[in-house]
């Protein structure tokens, strides 16, 4: 049936400023006046609810990765090619922009450093990164948990895992989050996002280009080193699919973790009943840990290109046309969770799409999730700990769930 709502009509929320600070209002509005509402303000169609998100995330076919940049980049007016093209480029081709048979090629290549037993192998390491983040401010009874915590964690450990020196790690984090910035908009936009994420895609990639180099002169045992291997023992990988597959695992490797962390922190610290509740029985962690990917998604926003013209709820969606599938809204989507504007630590089964779904599943969630398992109860460890303000501020994006910063307090 065709929704009744006029494309446009939730525009004013979704370009509010308020939006960032608390999306789900604007969300749960369009999600529960129609299943497909199209944003003039956006450009795009936007689904809200669960069972739809991920029926377009399992369909590849009619719902596509490939070219869902380019069609972003689209978007923007002529002058804008300068920049346009440096992304256009990068973003046409590896693991993230594309369907099967490539996407089958490719993602095995990766699956193997993600295994169960791979990454259980680094958890003695994560350990050792944890305790040694938390003995930089435990002594001062303050910190910034997002800034001196949460942002450098998941860093460092995919850092360590690809093989890039440590003093190159900060340039890499800056390059990383500069890439990003062009998602924080509803709609593509002439403004200092778009440049700083077209400088920053250039040096990233000649970053990698020359580490690449680097290990096929001097292979160690990292990951560069493994996918340059994979690279050379036939047609597996191209240099630019190479390249473009260590641009994604930086940048994806830590985005996610450190809003989950901070995200979390600042859940529990808000609710300080749970907070001490998970303090008393960590067996609630794993559950608690599912729940806070539900409550704050880190990722809140995902899209797919319209393949070729399809009917979707009544409506007809044309080919080039772009979807917005909103995690955020679809983990609280009442048709599917109980009470979803409630925090719920124990509550099972916990049916959400943090993380993705289908053939995209993003796949280093069992790393995520291992380094949340071991920081929670590093940082919950700390007597008395509170928040240094009721305010906080979260980042002006519409992709991304992050925090500014996360100030606490706490006894030495």
């Amino acid at each position: 049936m065709k929704s009744t709502v006029v494309p446009g009509a939730f525009d004013t929320l979704l370009t509010d400023p308020a939006y960032f600070g608390d999306p789900y209002p604007a969300l749960s509005a369009i999600r529960e006046a129609t299943p497909l509402y199209w944003s003039e303000a956006w450009g795009v169609w936007v689904v809200t609810r669960h069972e739809d998100v991920l029926a377009v995330l399992k369909e590849p076919s009619r719902f596509s990765n490939a070219g869902r940049f380019s069609a972003y980049l689209d978007q923007l007016p002529p002058e804008a090619a300068p920049h346009v093209e440096p992304l256009r480029r990068h973003y046409a081709t590896g693991m993230l922009q594309s369907d099967p048979p490539a996407h089958s090629r490719l993602r095995p290549l990766i699956n193997k450093a993600f295994t169960p037993r791979t990454v259980e192998a680094s958890r003695e390491r994560i350990t050792a990164i944890i305790e040694g983040l938390v003995a930089g401010f435990r002594e001062r009874g303050r910190a910034d948990l997002q800034g001196e915590f949460a942002y450098p964690l998941p860093a460092i450990v995919i850092s360590e895992l690809m093989g890039v020196p440590e003093g190159d790690r900060e340039l890499l984090i800056e390059l990383s989050d500069g890439v990003v910035g062009i998602q924080r908009s509803g709609r593509a936009a002439v403004d200092e996002h778009l440049v700083r994420s077209a400088e920053s895609i250039v040096r990233i990639e000649d970053y990698f280009r020359d580490l690449c180099q680097e290990r096929r002169g001097r292979p160690g045992d990292d990951l560069v080193s493994a996918l340059v291997d994979a690279e050379e023992a036939g047609d597996r990988l191209s240099e630019p699919e190479l390249i473009s597959m260590c641009t994604t695992l930086m940048i994806a490797g830590h985005e996610t973790t450190r809003n989950l962390i901070a995200n979390g922190m600042l859940t529990l610290l808000r609710r300080p009943d749970d907070l001490a509740r998970l303090r008393s029985d960590e067996e609630l962690l794993a559950t608690a840990i599912e729940e806070m990917l539900r409550f704050e998604s880190p990722i809140q926003r995902g899209w797919r290109r319209v393949a070729a013209d399809v009917e979707l709820h009544g409506e007809r969606l044309r080919e080039g046309q772009l979807v917005y599938l909103m995690l955020g809204a679809a983990n609280r989507d009442p048709r599917v969770f109980d009470d979803p504007d409630r925090f719920d630590m124990s509550r099972q089964p916990n049916r959400h799409c943090a993380f993705g779904h289908g053939i995209h599943f993003c796949v280093g969630a069992p790393l995520s999730r291992l380094e949340a398992r071991i920081a929670f109860p590093v940082l919950l460890a700390l007597p008395h700990l509170e928040l240094a303000s009721d305010e906080v501020r979260w980042t002006p994006s519409v992709t991304h769930r992050g925090l500014e910063e996360l100030e606490v307090i706490f006894d030495r």
